[in-house]
């Protein structure tokens, strides 16, 4: 992941002015159910780069499933004072203020892959301010520097065949429910439905000034 993470900082850089102001963040990666059952245990570790232009960010974690194909999300809250369900000790926005559309809150595709054997895998992504073409609904990032960027991980299940690009690039991709795709979601960001059982699993945080 070397060259992936040395790539995406030099394009986080890519303006003479980020190139004296880019800001960083490494957070843990910690298991969704052991944040909301309140003994969060880091499983991997993330880093984000912000400038004026958007965010760059690197992920690595354990603990996945070997062979399951798992996308990475941004979750963007334009305006974390906004939120106000929170996950207590590790983000100012949560669930909650994601579901009642608080904090300007906009989720977007990152990336997908498949877990290596030992269910490790590493993930590279960018995103540029105002971009919505990847988004599930909202206006994308609007302030990359004030902005509260949840990174979260699904989950699609394993391998379905004819299915495996469904559920490498859309939020819903192979899954039997896909009742938590927001309304008004776009089809082709949805995905085709399939037999899988899929849920977001991880998650790393990263609030505006750390």
């Amino acid at each position: 992941m070397a060259l992936v993470t040395a790539m995406l900082v030099a394009l986080a850089m890519a303006t003479p002015a980020a190139s004296t102001s880019a800001e960083h963040s490494t957070s843990p990666v910690f298991r969704i159910a052991d944040v909301l059952g309140g003994t969060p245990v880091p499983v991997g570790s993330s880093t984000l780069v912000r400038n004026g232009n958007g965010v760059s960010a690197t992920l690595d974690t354990t603990a996945l499933t070997p062979g399951d194909v798992v996308t990475l999300w941004w979750v963007v809250f334009n305006d974390p004072d906004d939120c106000q369900a929170g996950m207590p000790g590790v983000s100012k926005c949560g669930p909650v203020d994601a579901q009642l559309g608080r904090g300007g809150v906009s989720p977007l595709r990152a990336t997908g892959r498949i877990v290596d054997e030992g269910g490790i895998a590493g993930y590279g992504a960018h995103l540029r301010r105002g971009d919505t073409s990847r988004a599930l609904v909202g206006p994308g990032l609007l302030d990359a520097r004030g902005a509260e960027v949840i990174l979260v991980l699904k989950t699609h299940g394993p391998k379905i065949p004819g299915l495996v690009s469904e559920q490498l690039h859309t939020f819903a991709g192979g899954c039997a429910d896909q009742t938590d795709a927001p309304p008004g979601a776009p089809a082709h960001l949805v995905g085709i439905p399939g037999p899988n059982d899929c849920a977001e699993i991880q998650l790393s945080v990263h609030s505006p000034g750390e």
